[in-house]
């Protein structure tokens, strides 16, 4: 992969595991290093539609299941790559999105005990084009992620210490299935983790991976 070319990353994990402090830094590394705007994007969000299934999914309005749960995630990241992801990468940026494919794989199908290879067919095929070149697993254990959130949590991170404990065994479990996975140890200062998370990156230019 000639490193001029854009590239698009995910940055991912449990619920406090800082994703979006270390996506900010990623998007500031390739904006500087690149000489070009790095794009930011959460997910779900960043589309209109996005930004109304992150309020109702989020919300403790409805209690919604783990299926209904993965179909709304869906559509919300086909908008994202129809949107956001593919016209930056077309016009030659790169892009930086917190959660993608390995959030709704951990959350809906390891933890709300979803099939897995039914989930991961659903996602890639409503929602696989254009895929991440590299999603980067920020780890760390669910107590610590907890001590670490300080405001008060949503319909999902209400499920409680058991629930996050599955969802980081799935994100681990995640990583083994995806050879573009990497888990990165977060239970660092930011600096350190922003480090280890470009190093990832570094092996990425350096194996000139070409996106599929």
């Amino acid at each position: 992969m000639s490193e001029a070319r854009p590239v698009f990353v995910v940055l991912d994990g449990i619920d406090g595991c800082g994703k979006t402090t270390q996506a900010r830094l990623l998007a500031k590394a390739l904006s500087t290093r690149r000489g070009r705007e790095a794009v930011h994007l959460r997910e779900p969000g960043s589309t209109p539609l996005g930004e109304r299934i992150r309020e109702l999914v989020l919300s403790r309005e409805f209690e919604i299941a783990s299926a209904s749960e993965t179909l709304l995630f869906a559509a919300a990241r086909r908008a994202l790559l129809d949107q956001r992801v593919a016209p930056a990468l077309a016009s030659g940026s790169d892009v930086v999105c917190e959660r993608f494919h390995a959030s709704t794989f951990a959350y809906q199908s390891v933890a709300g005990n979803l099939d897995e290879a039914k989930v991961l067919d659903l996602l890639h095929t409503w929602a696989g084009k254009p895929a991440p070149d590299l999603t980067v697993i920020l780890d760390l254990e669910p107590r610590a992620a907890l001590a670490r959130r300080k405001t008060p949590g949503d319909r999902i991170e209400d499920r409680g210490l058991a629930f996050q404990e599955a969802v980081a065994m799935g994100y681990r479990r995640y990583a083994k299935l995806d050879p573009l996975a990497r888990l990165v140890d977060a239970d660092a200062a930011e600096e350190l983790v922003a480090e280890r998370v470009l190093a990832c990156l570094e092996t990425l230019f350096a194996k000139g991976v070409s996106r599929g």
